[in-house]
């Protein structure tokens, strides 16, 4: 589905998303190429492609189910609308990626056709997940644009929550993030503090745009998996649900890990800080989009 535009005025304002304070925590300088001196890299990869296409083929079933009805959201075709997004995704990361290929069709069907024994799977599960029983679908990919903090006012977070539901009866929201991972989170996954800060900044931001109190307001990791261990004494669920501690103390220990981090980077009038020295984190050259490009970071501190 098309996500609904966020307007920010890039004549006084800045738009900071999660992914830039992940990106900034993990390795400082390798914020500072990306966003301070604009030498992003473009690096597409056939996880991604699948993680979105999955995430917009589920949006649809959920959005189908709750607007219309189980036995629509039934009839819908899982494969052949999973395909199809993988397909146009695909198309377009290459279009932006000058034509290079990243993938094969032999790869991609197999990523297909995992998704697709996953989502013939929860089909057949959904009633352990979801119901529409006092529960409304508030909406799909809900945007997020609000301002962190008064010492720098301009700075905005801004994303997508990828849906909420409210549940009538207690007067409650939950609000879900959707994960792909090859085989689930380990305790390794649902321990990393700083994985877990985005969907607690957005509890913090839904509670502050709503305003009412953050306990009435639940968050819930879906993680989907693409494939499960074969060959086991007990059959293994294709979806994983991951309740973080989501207490005021930990919301605030999230929040002013974002609000450090505008602190650290951008001036008052929103503008770059390009008076500080970013650090370089040598343990996260492994993964970093620099990691072959040594006239942009020689990977020396």
């Amino acid at each position: 589905m098309e996500k609904a535009k966020l307007n920010i005025d890039f004549s006084y304002q800045k738009g900071i998303s999660y992914s830039q304070l992940s990106m900034f925590s993990q390795c400082e300088y390798q914020w500072y190429l990306a966003y301070v001196k604009k030498k992003k890299i473009f690096k597409p990869g056939i996880h991604l492609c699948f993680g979105n296409s999955l995430h917009e083929t589920l949006q649809h079933y959920l959005e189908v189910m709750y607007n219309q009805s189980i036995v629509a959201a039934n009839d819908i075709n899982l494969t052949e609308y999973l395909e199809n997004r993988m397909l146009e995704n695909y198309k377009a990361d290459v279009e932006n990626n000058n034509n290079e290929h990243y993938s094969t069709k032999e790869e991609l069907m197999e990523f297909i056709q995992d998704g697709a024994t996953t989502l013939e799977w929860f089909k057949r599960n959904r009633a352990k997940y979801f119901s529409k029983k006092d529960t409304e679908l508030v909406g799909i990919e809900i945007p997020v644009l609000q301002s962190v903090t008064d010492y720098s006012p301009n700075v905005l977070l801004q994303g997508y929550i990828d849906f909420i539901l409210y549940h009538k009866g207690t007067d409650t929201y939950t609000i879900y993030d959707i994960k792909t991972s090859t085989r689930g989170w380990t305790d390794k996954e649902k321990k990393d503090s700083l994985k877990i800060s985005q969907i607690l900044l957005y509890k913090h931001f839904y509670s502050k745009a709503l305003n009412i109190d953050q306990d009435k307001i639940d968050v819930r990791f879906f993680i989907v998996k693409r494939k499960i261990y074969e060959n086991v004494d007990f059959p293994i669920p294709r979806i994983q649900e991951f309740i973080p501690a989501n207490k005021t103390k930990k919301v605030k220990e999230a929040y002013n890990l974002l609000e450090n981090f505008v602190k650290e980077c951008f001036t008052p009038d929103a503008k770059y800080n390009t008076e500080r020295e970013y650090k370089k984190n040598l343990d996260a050259c492994k993964w970093c989009q620099y990691n072959s490009s040594p006239d942009l970071c020689d990977r020396k501190q």
